[in-house]
């Protein structure tokens, strides 16, 4: 079984270790320090940790630092939550894999726990397969390609930086033996990706009837491993 590590001092993940258990099946360890988080990584080998990049004294980003200088530790996923710019940079600067915004959002915590760990939740068909997509901010165009596709939301890949909370307007053909089917929505980015797989984690917030039949039809044929196109 896999297991996380989750730090924080001030109960930010109380819920979220509830939930992690039901929803992903992998074992939770919990520190509230770094000097207990440092004990606990050496101690349990997590497959991945989430750290509050602003606790006191040792912070996250200061457990991240030590842990990837460790080469038991380098290829391990560390994500770090903090709250505002400052955060975000000193994270990058010290190795982290990923960054996420306070307040935490469940749907962004899950997506970046599932392509850390590349599981599926149990309470989400999704796509794996890359397809191409367009979208748009402020009527500026730009490309990328989807790839992981749920009801809820996707994943494109792209070298476009958009902040967490932009709104974007989205067009793609979803793949199948049916030609013309185009999904147009408009969704809401919830995560940015850094390297090596960047990118942004998007959740649609409004979206079409027709393009909704159009989605669902692709996860169901994309889950009967029908053949995209």
């Amino acid at each position: 079984m896999q297991a996380v590590l989750l730090v924080d001092d001030t109960g930010l993940f109380r819920a979220l270790a509830e939930s992690i258990p039901r929803r992903t099946n992998c074992r939770v360890i919990c520190a509230s320090n770094g000097t207990e988080a440092l004990a606990a990584a050496r101690r349990e080998k997590p497959d991945l940790i989430f750290l509050d990049a602003d606790m006191t004294g040792m912070t996250g980003t200061d457990v991240c630092r030590v842990l990837k200088a460790d080469s038991h530790f380098a290829r391990t996923p560390i994500v770090l939550i903090g709250r505002d710019p400052k955060s975000h940079e000193e994270a990058t600067r010290a190795g982290a894999n990923d960054f996420l915004w306070k307040p935490v959002d469940d749907t962004a915590f899950f997506d970046t726990f599932r392509r850390q760990l590349q599981i599926l939740p149990r309470e989400a068909a999704r796509s794996p397969f890359g397809f191409a997509v367009t979208f748009w901010r402020d009527g500026v165009q730009y490309e990328g390609t989807i790839r992981d596709l749920a009801r809820g939301g996707f994943f494109v890949r792209t070298q476009v930086r958009q902040p967490v909370g932009a709104r974007i307007e989205v067009a793609f053909d979803v793949p199948g033996r049916k030609a013309g089917r185009t999904v147009v929505a408009e969704a809401i980015v919830v995560r940015v990706a850094q390297e090596p797989d960047r990118g942004l984690g998007c959740r649609f917030f409004r979206l079409a009837a027709s393009s909704r039949a159009h989605l669902d039809e692709c996860l169901r044929s994309l889950s009967l491993g029908e053949a995209a196109s």
